[in-house]
């Protein structure tokens, strides 16, 4: 099966492009990015013919091309994935789906209109200890609170410490009319142009999202959204919210200076307590733990490793098998459309209830 990346940032380095490198039933045949001298590093370090500036180039020249890897930021996908859907490309996107949920409604549209496989690549999902989670969730005589807490490191820092990276030249034209569309989609998700707003949920939608997928995969739905604050000069965010069933749920999101990376899912309930601690996500094969706790006067308390399986390779092969027909899509464009919206109400229901600013 031949593959190609479009966008060749630190997640496709980092990821992608080695474990795509990596799967036997894989073909590594096409790099794309404005950047063209990373686009020659990178493929001379790995070995990859095609060489491409834009995805239309790519599309038009590779005939014999079966699938894409969707890279670039998220404000860009929804043109990327028109292009590689309508082409027949089965396509994995990274998360977030888009900026804003209108754009995201066009990749469903796209996703709807095509008969290649459309998967989003939320690679917390295809954890092992995750996976195992969802069936100790089960052990528990219902659920009394879940708690979601997620705060980013200075990643720069460790990404340079860990990784040989190729930097990227795109023209400053190219970057000056991205980071315009950026800004105008933020605008028009959150439905203002307040500054500190707007950069707050610049961050988030490319964090939280993480978080709400997570969760969605766990509980379902959000039926209600009670509470949001946007806090720390627009480095937090803390909600309030209700799964289906009315389960419960505390979500803290932020960003730091610190090195240490920390998120976790806990779930509370009557008889026992089940929490995941996902480990570095840029830190290959560094494995996800999982806390199982059981009993009321007498405890058990088992902590599990299940895996040193990557989760972003278990993701492509679950992807290849897609592709092959041994598989379902797991993560949907329309999931993802659904936490691209949740992210944009949660920072509408901030600006209504003017709760935005420094705690």
């Amino acid at each position: 099966m031949r593959f190609g990346v479009v966008g060749c940032g630190t997640i496709a380095q980092v990821m992608h492009v080695p474990y795509l490198a990596e799967l036997p039933s894989v073909d590594l045949a096409a790099l794309v990015d404005p950047a063209g001298g990373r686009v020659e590093t990178l493929a001379d370090r790995y070995g990859v013919p095609g060489r491409y500036r834009m995805v239309d180039d790519l599309v038009a020249d590779r005939d014999d091309l079966d699938a894409v890897v969707v890279c670039p930021p998220p404000h860009t996908h929804a043109d990327v994935v028109e292009t590689t859907l309508g082409a027949g490309l089965h396509t994995l996107v990274e998360k977030p789906l888009a900026a804003r949920p209108s754009d995201a409604e066009r990749m469903v549209d796209a996703a709807e209109r095509s008969d290649a496989v459309a998967m989003v690549a939320y690679m917390k999902r295809y954890d092992p200890a995750y996976e195992r989670a969802r069936e100790e969730l089960f052990g528990l005589d219902g659920i009394d609170l879940v708690t979601a807490y997620d705060v980013d490191p200075d990643h720069g820092r460790i990404i340079d410490e860990v990784y040989d990276l190729v930097p990227g030249d795109p023209p400053a034209s190219i970057i000056e009319e991205s980071v315009a569309k950026r800004r105008r989609d933020i605008e028009s998700a959150v439905g203002t142009d307040d500054d500190a707003l707007v950069d707050a949920y610049d961050f988030q939608i490319e964090h939280v999202c993480h978080d709400v997928n997570v969760l969605r995969g766990l509980f379902g739905d959000v039926e209600r959204i009670r509470h949001v604050d946007v806090l720390a000069d627009g480095r937090y965010l803390t909600a309030r919210l209700d799964y289906e069933g009315g389960v419960p749920c505390v979500l803290e999101s932020g960003d730091s200076d610190r090195k240490w990376f920390e998120e976790y899912v806990r779930v509370d309930g009557p008889n026992g307590v089940v929490r995941v601690d996902f480990s570095n996500p840029f830190i290959r094969n560094s494995p996800t733990e999982l806390q199982v706790k059981r009993g009321i006067e007498d405890l058990a308390d088992t902590t599990y490793t299940p895996a040193y399986d990557e989760p972003f390779k278990r993701e492509l092969e679950r992807f290849v098998a897609c592709v092959e027909g041994d598989r379902e899509v797991r993560t949907t464009f329309a999931e993802a459309r659904a936490d691209v919206e949740l992210i944009a109400d949660l920072f509408r229901t901030a600006r209504n209830a003017d709760r935005f600013g420094n705690y």
